[in-house]
């Protein structure tokens, strides 16, 4: 068919299933499947229709099927890779050329994958003569999942430019012609109501799992209104529009968004609503009348947006009890309190846990980074996620608690800033983030006015409570929360419920139960008013007191079989019990002493030791200050925290001035915890005797009291100190004595400590068999007690069965391995095993040289928790290692 002057098509329009703009993609089908279908689900997504060869209708011939629906189409996008593609009959180029150079008068996108080896030359010649011209250019991509970003980003401007003028614009020439024939056939879909929902410029990211679960609700016959919660930047109107958008083809009558920010009258906002579906609002009935009659029976999709700005509950209610066809979805800082309301709380993005455990793919896919991310690259063309910022960019996602609002407020910033220096400069996460897009409501514009906004809006109350829990960290229980609020229990609980519906504080459900707390962005905002209380000295002493408490409860079963079950609240109360101490020391640091040795199972076990030096230090100042009790606890935690932390003089100085006061100290467990404190420290006085003679001492008292923890960590240091005394039948009896009271208690960390230790001397004691079962047991131990002292205790022990196998190098790998482990999380080994350590390198050093030493040792350093369990295991390619090192 000849092509009429200027390029036009006439003959018989073959139609697409709906009005909305029309995307036209290129008919390159075979190669660039996946590309294709990632870029319909882009097109999908910012709510246009896909126009597809692949999606036509095949009764027509393939050239008719193309031209007609380039006809129609008001955009073009291009992707090409290597092939030309088909040339037919009496067509002196390909179908692919010939769409390129019939949308000439459309707005076009054109994608070229790379690399292409294989590229037809005649292709090459097509993208080359597209380089030449002045008004057209093409995009380069890798992968599928780069190519939809692009398309979606491109739309998005484009859209913006082209077609933000709505109706008044000139329609581009190829949209006009089709429009102008639409009488000439009917469409092959029926014809459904408006789809009034706005256009997101930007993608939705990691909420498909939310989409999901709404849709899903929605899916249920009896649920007919979804009302979507959570405070301010949260995501909710961008999750409300992705449902719509998802289901909307359901409603037959029409799916509509209507933004009620700007309302504060129920008559306005239900005008509003009535305007936005067609009914006629004016001087008869009352809008809500107006707006029932119009939906009638019909099926429709209403997105009401920020609902909490007006009170609309009743109308709502009414809607749907008149509109049976009626679905509602609502989004709000609070619920509705209607019986027919589905509350959907909308979650921060995540945040990975443990990013030092995960590869920088892993983190880059975690929802909030990906945002960041994609929000950076907007910003900063040229920015990646490398292995050098990804963890400072996990830890800004952290400090923003998810909230996309705040992601994207910095990563606005790193058009200035690199990750590490925004990370510096994020001390106050309501300033340093700035403004916003101008195309945020004004009280979004910014972190702090989002929360201001919200807080203003609260009963005195709640407010005053919101202030209150300000002096929490990382959150509280309701009974936390009454003692320092001053009120009481069933009180405190229903003002947070209150707090709750507002979106102002997050329950979590944990298995200790509900827990609640304030994201880092209201909390700021909340601190910075408790300030300026009359009270606010009071509420702070109130809540170190409770804390204080706590770690007085906790005390008796940490040194027992309650350990895990304690220790794993009090890491939960980890920033409140640091808060408590540090009020402690400007007010009441008499109090002190007995809080670290109740307190230091918890410390050292969840490895928390770097955290409390400063405040050992500070005490140590004024040593002669507290009475002999108090003395002697704070010498004890003064000492064990020295050999922990490789401060060998601070535990010398303690060590010193402790055992003068053994004679003088009266109460029992006291003497016996200060004697195994001696006896951990007497190696760095180069005095191994009095090392295992105060471990006996210590061990003698603990067997006359009900302490079995704290019994099997002395038998465990005695027979530790005699094994590497030699005297290995004696330690043979204290580390069997002791795997069996660590396991009558159930403790996972003292029983991975003892079989590792017990593995050890399998090696020392020539029985290689028996050591890999023990080590094995103590590495599985280990791991279930996630504690990297007995996992970097198990690595030296397979580091001496390497050795005494003649694996050097692999030895190698493993102890370096195990000291950068223990470097990064900043314990040292006990004093009592450094010597061994300081052979054993040695001998590796002498068997391997030294250049291939330090080789195998800068690899061996750079594992991570996995890799070093995988070169364990034999998993690890160790010339690999050394080669990426």
């Amino acid at each position: 068919m000849d092509l009429p002057a200027g390029g036009a098509v006439h003959h018989t329009h073959i139609r697409t299933p709906d009005q909305r703009l029309r995307v036209f993609v290129s008919s390159t089908l075979r190669e660039l499947a996946a590309e294709r279908r990632a870029v319909e689900r882009a097109i999908t997504a910012m709510r246009l229709t896909p126009v597809m060869f692949e999606l036509g209708a095949r009764p027509h011939p393939p050239r008719d099927l193309y031209r007609a629906y380039l006809a129609q189409s008001d955009v073009f996008i291009g992707l090409y890779w290597q092939e030309y593609g088909w040339v037919g009959p009496d067509m002196a180029v390909s179908g692919l050329q010939d769409e390129l150079e019939l949308s000439r008068d459309l707005p076009r996108l054109l994608y070229v994958k790379t690399p292409a080896d294989d590229r037809d030359r005649r292709l090459a010649d097509m993208l080359a003569g597209v380089e030449q011209e002045a008004a057209t250019s093409y995009r380069l991509f890798t992968t599928a999942t780069e190519l939809g970003r692009l398309v979606r980003d491109d739309l998005a401007t484009l859209l913006s430019e082209r077609f933000a003028a709505g109706a008044s614009a000139a329609a581009p020439p190829a949209a006009a012609r089709a429009r102008s024939a639409a009488a000439e056939t009917q469409p092959i879909a029926p014809t459904r109501g408006p789809r009034l929902l706005p256009m997101g410029a930007t993608s939705l990211v990691g909420r498909e799992a939310a989409i999901e679960e709404v849709v899903a609700l929605l899916d249920r016959p009896e649920v007919r209104l979804v009302t979507l919660t959570g405070p301010g930047g949260i995501g909710k109107s961008r999750l409300a529009l992705a449902v719509a958008d998802r289901i909307g083809e359901r409603f037959t009558e029409g799916t509509v968004f209507v933004s009620l920010a700007e309302f504060t009258r129920p008559d306005s906002a239900l005008a509003a609503i009535g305007r936005a579906v067609g009914a006629s609002i004016g001087t008869g009935p009352s809008p809500l009348d107006a707006i029932g009659e119009h939906l009638g029976d019909g099926r429709w999709l209403i997105v009401l947006d920020n609902v909490e700005q007006v009170d609309l509950a009743h109308s709502i209610d009414e809607l749907l009890t008149r509109c049976p066809g009626t679905v509602v979805v609502a989004t709000s800082r609070r619920v509705l309190r209607l019986r027919a309301e589905w509350e959907y709380e909308v979650q921060p993005l995540s945040v990975p846990d443990d990013p030092d455990t995960m590869t920088l793919p892993e983190l880059a896919a975690a929802p909030a980074v990906a945002l960041f991310a994609e929000r950076a690259r907007a910003v900063r063309r040229g920015f990646a996620l490398t292995e050098a910022n990804v963890g400072a960019v996990v830890r800004i996602c952290r400090l923003l608690d998810g909230i996309p609002l705040a992601i994207e407020l910095a990563s606005a910033r790193i058009r200035l800033k690199d990750p590490e220096i925004l990370l510096e400069k994020l001390t106050d996460s309501l300033g340093v983030l700035g403004a916003g897009p101008v195309d945020l409501p004004e009280r979004q514009r910014t972190l702090r006015a989002t929360v201001e906004w919200s807080v203003g809006i609260l009963p005195d109350a709640e407010r005053r409570l919101l202030q209150t829990m300000a002096v929490f960290v990382d959150g509280w229980t309701v009974d936390a929360a009454a003692h320092v609020a001053g009120l009481p229990e069933h009180e405190t609980l229903e003002l947070i419920d209150t707090l709750h519906q507002h979106s102002l504080v997050h329950v979590d459900i944990t298995e200790a139960g509900p827990r609640s707390r304030l994201l880092v962005s209201v909390r700021d905002f909340a601190a910075e008013q408790l300030s300026t209380r009359d009270d606010g000295p009071e509420v702070h002493r109130r809540h170190a007191e409770y804390f204080r408490q706590l770690a007085g409860r906790a005390d008796h079963p940490l040194r027992g079989a309650g350990q895990h079950e304690w220790g794993e609240r009090l890491e939960i109360e980890a920033g409140n019990l640091s808060a408590a101490v540090r009020w402690h020391l400007a007010h009441d640091s008499g109090l002190l002493p007995h809080l670290f040795r109740q307190l230091w199972p918890f410390w050292s076990l969840w490895e928390h030791l770097a955290e409390i030096r400063p405040w050992v230090r500070r005490l140590s100042d004024d040593l002669d200050a507290f009475d002999l009790e108090s003395r002697v606890e704070l010498l004890w935690t003064a000492a064990v925290l020295g050999d922990n932390t490789g401060d060998d003089a601070g535990a010398l100085w303690a060590y010193e001035r402790l055992g003068p006061l053994l004679e003088r100290i009266g109460d029992p467990f006291l003497r016996a915890m200060a004697h195994l404190a001696m006896a951990w420290t007497a190696p760095l006085a180069d005095d191994l005797d009095r090392a295992l003679r105060e471990a006996l001492a210590s061990l003698e008292l603990f067997r006359g009291l009900d302490e079995p923890f704290w019994t099997a960590l002395v038998l465990t240091a005695t027979g530790t100190m005699q094994c590497n005394l030699g005297r290995h039948d004696d330690a043979a009896v204290h580390l069997a004595e002791a795997d069996e009271l660590a396991r009558r208690i159930d403790n996972a960390w003292l029983c991975a400590w003892i079989r590792s230790q017990r593995g050890i001397m399998a090696v020392e004691i020539g029985h290689p068999q028996q050591a890999r079962e023990l080590l094995d047991q103590g590495l599985t131990l280990g791991l279930h007690a996630r504690n990297v002292r007995s996992l970097t205790l198990c690595l030296a022990g397979y580091a001496q069965l390497a050795a005494g196998d003649g694996d050097f190098a692999r030895a190698t790998l493993l102890g370096c391995a195990a000291d950068a482990l223990r470097r990064r999380t900043g314990i040292h080994l006990w004093p009592m095993l450094r010597r061994h350590r300081e052979q054993r390198h040695a001998q590796m050093r002498a068997a391997l040289g030294d250049e291939r030493y330090e080789q195998i040792c800068a690899a061996g350093s750079r594992l991570g928790h996995r890799e070093a369990i995988a070169a364990v295991n034999g998993e690890l390619d160790l010339d690999a290692a050394v080669a990426s090192s």
